[in-house]
């Protein structure tokens, strides 16, 4: 029999933990698994996306109460009577562990940030959504280590990281103009306008830049409720309408990549910024606070540079050495690409999943599951 998963989304608008969604879907499905998503979002961005591998995603409860989304959810899953029903996202957590408890589903949750954040967005009911589900699946060493620190058994933590799709990244590179002289480059962010994000911080390290290299500017892509404070702040800091720009979300990240020079990341808090990678597959060199797992993903002077928190004059002058020399670029920029394809490609992903299930389900007593899994698959250590 056909080992049958459900992916279950908080919602499938653009953004990296949503894609790791699709990621992890498109895999399983590859891998000959059943597959079917949902999400609680009416907006499904990925839709075309999965469609393309013959996935439907199915809207539950977007409009309901809670109450009434759990009683939909799991209406849904005794229809489709997954084994595995896995979380892509934390405030999911305890729909699926619920879920599954009345589908006999073994309850797979999701860590997507550092572990501490998530439980403190998710308010009162943080300590049970790290609780309730068999196993929990974090992106991140940091998040791991944090959740093992609120008295999670290790066991039930398994890391999957992040992976991504290089080969829409080197169609984009295909047609990358050619460099801009010495002094004039781009610096792109790439996230969602929140607090945790920190795009006050980039926009003070890009003014400072800005002071002695005229010629390097800033593309802010993503929204959110930061934005209005945001522009202002650019406006007060001279940077408009010449230093920086907003674009808002974008739908073909690889190609404003390709036509960039680098990428800053100034969050607070991450898990395994998945930007990261999306701008070493883009062969672009990245400036990065030591959010979440950055600081393991660059490696320091060979693929970027990571600055410490609020280290904003640093930060500025890593842009600049990077806008003056197109040959450091492209050395750093090399070397990461080397460095995702090597260890963060879509291959495997489907192998760490289904060795994860096999985990878990060792570990919960769920033995009636471990004859539909391939018996090649390694349970991760």
């Amino acid at each position: 029999m056909t080992l049958r998963v459900a992916l279950v989304a908080g919602q499938l608008t653009y953004g990296g933990a949503e894609k790791q969604v699709v990621y992890m879907a498109r895999a399983l499905h590859r891998a000959g698994v059943s597959v079917q998503v949902y999400t609680f979002g009416a907006e499904v961005f990925y839709e075309p996306v999965l469609r393309e591998v013959g996935l439907r995603p199915i809207v539950i409860g977007a409009a309901a109460n809670p109450l009434v989304r759990l009683v939909m959810l799991a209406r849904a899953l005794r229809r489709f009577r997954p084994h595995v029903a896995q979380a892509g996202q934390f405030y999911v957590n305890l729909y699926v562990a619920l879920a599954s408890r009345l589908c006999g589903s073994l309850a797979i949750g999701a860590i997507r940030s550092d572990g501490v954040r998530d439980v403190q967005n998710v308010g009162r009911w943080g300590p049970l959504s790290l609780r309730a589900p068999s196993a929990l699946v974090t992106n991140s060493l940091r998040a791991r280590d944090a959740v093992m620190r609120l008295g999670v058994d290790k066991d039930k933590i398994h890391v999957v990281p992040n992976v991504v799709d290089t080969g829409m990244f080197d169609r984009a590179s295909r047609s990358r103009p050619a460099a801009p002289e010495a002094g004039r480059a781009v610096v792109l962010l790439v996230a969602q306008l929140i607090r945790a994000k920190r795009v006050d911080r980039f926009l003070e390290a890009l003014a400072l830049a800005r002071r002695s290299t005229p010629g390097l500017t800033g593309l802010v892509v993503g929204d959110g409720p930061e934005r209005p404070v945001l522009e202002a702040s650019a406006g007060r800091l001279g940077l408009l309408p010449h230093g920086v720009a907003f674009c808002g979300v974008s739908d073909d990240v690889p190609r404003l990549m390709a036509d960039a020079q680098m990428l800053a990341l100034t969050s607070d808090q991450e898990g395994l910024p998945n930007v990261i990678l999306e701008a070493m597959a883009a062969r672009l060199p990245v400036v990065s606070t030591p959010a979440g797992d950055a600081a393991k993903l660059i490696d320091q002077g060979m693929t970027g540079f990571v600055v410490p928190l609020d280290a904003t004059q640093e930060f500025a002058e890593r842009l600049v050495q990077l806008a003056w020399s197109p040959p450091l670029r492209q050395q750093l920029g090399d070397a990461g690409y080397e460095r995702v394809k090597a260890r963060y490609a879509c291959d495997g992903l489907a192998d760490r999943l289904l060795g994860v299930y096999r985990a878990a389900a060792r570990h919960s007593g769920y033995v009636s599951m471990m004859a539909k899994l391939p018996p090649s698959v390694t349970a991760p250590s």
